[in-house]
């Protein structure tokens, strides 16, 4: 094996331990904010920031499809749309707490999309290894 060989699935196997680090939970979260009325504790965080509960419903449906199209092998074009709306959401997320004065749960989704910019670097180099 190469070096070229070994850096290259170094970089796939970096590649999907963050990703799914960050989509399990994300994507997780989506299916009972989709088909039921949510964690109790996410209807409490959409209440006490003011948004309707019917956003719950939106963004389910967003984390589910994104998540589906990332771990999936589809065209470049939807990937970097899943890419984007993740970082809608997790910037998004911090900004409504961070302006409800939430200081303590701000931090979290920023962390998270930090963490998807790793993912979101290596994709490419990981993409053109397995065509």
């Amino acid at each position: 094996m190469t070096i070229d060989k070994t850096r290259k699935g170094g970089t796939a196997i970096a590649y999907w331990s963050i990703a799914l680090l960050i989509l399990i939970p994300t994507a997780g979260s989506g299916v009972p904010e989709l088909f039921s009325h949510g964690p109790a504790q996410t209807v409490q965080s959409l209440q006490r920031l003011g948004y309707p509960l019917y956003l719950m419903k939106i963004t389910g449906l967003a984390k589910i499809l994104g998540a589906v199209v990332l771990v999936s092998n589809r065209p470049l074009r939807l990937v970097e749309w899943a890419y984007a709306g993740f970082s809608f959401l997790f910037l998004g997320a911090t900004a409504s707490h961070a302006l409800a004065r939430d200081f303590v749960h701000a931090p979290i989704p920023f962390v998270c999309f930090l963490l998807l910019l790793l993912p979101y670097r290596l994709h490419h180099q990981v993409r053109d290894h397995y065509r």
